[in-house]
């Protein structure tokens, strides 16, 4: 077989059409002769490692080694790390959308099911929330492709539309949605990073008993209270004090010291 023939048969082996020079196509680059390369496939590796290593900690080098390939094929695919770090982020929050049922008409019954939803989603994925804890960037909107969902805004939507459904004000529901996002965080990161109280209790409590108890009798009143503390107990308290105080912006107003949150 002459020469030139032979190169286009070798080129056509595959995929039946003769290959253009320069770069393959993003969905055809194999990965040592498996699996093809693609956007989805990093994305995909990426999720499943930042569901225990921190999100800030997963590089580029590193999946390259994953995967066997120069660290500029994945650069390449993913277009950056905005890229890679928004990619894991989007689907930390559909995950999150993906649990939750519709809504009942009772905003306080539905905004509990998000905050518990979220918690669980959160724990699950300690090296996302510990990231989203720490970084403002992608903490709201997501970089996506065209055509995809940017599930961030989304969830925002979500949590939004549900207490919009208890009849507050424009300002009152973003005043609410922050806080409650505030919290979210707060007790999504005291999980991960095991700083409730229960998982040191020993320490805490032979610490504070070891002081003079007439120099810091508050410390010694909560010892085996404070202690004792879990995401559980800690968590379903704050959100209920949360919850209440949200809910006495729509209460009657008798006189100026009783206004409206605005």
């Amino acid at each position: 077989m002459p020469t030139k023939e032979r190169a286009t048969a070798q080129k056509t082996k595959h995929d039946g059409v003769p290959r253009k020079r320069g770069r393959p196509p993003r969905v055809e680059s194999p990965i040592n002769g498996e699996a093809n390369l693609s956007r989805a496939t990093i994305l995909s590796r990426a999720i499943a490692l930042a569901r225990k290593t921190p999100l800030d900690q997963i590089s580029m080098v590193q999946l390259a080694k994953d995967f066997g390939v120069a660290p500029g094929l994945i650069h390449y695919y993913l277009g950056g790390r905005d890229k890679l770090i928004s990619g894991v982020l989007n689907n930390y929050y559909r995950e999150r959308l993906s649990r939750m049922p519709k809504f009942t008409g009772n905003w306080r019954k539905d905004v509990e099911k998000i905050a518990r939803i979220s918690l669980e989603v959160a724990v699950e994925n300690p090296g996302v929330s510990t990231y989203v804890a720490s970084h403002n960037r992608f903490r709201l909107f997501q970089d996506v492709e065209e055509g995809e969902t940017d599930f961030g805004a989304a969830f925002f939507n979500h949590t939004t539309s549900a207490i919009m459904q208890g009849g507050f004000t424009a300002e009152q529901v973003a005043l609410a949605y922050h806080l409650l996002a505030q919290f979210l965080v707060a007790s999504s990161r005291a999980e991960a990073a095991g700083q409730l109280p229960i998982y040191h209790r020993e320490f805490i409590r032979n610490r504070l008993n070891a002081m003079p108890a007439e120099q810091y009798q508050g410390a010694h009143y909560v010892s085996d209270a404070f202690s004792g503390l879990s995401t559980e107990v800690a968590f379903e308290a704050g959100l209920n004090i949360l919850l209440n105080g949200i809910e006495l912006w729509r209460a009657p107003t008798d006189g100026p010291a009783k206004k409206r949150v605005r």
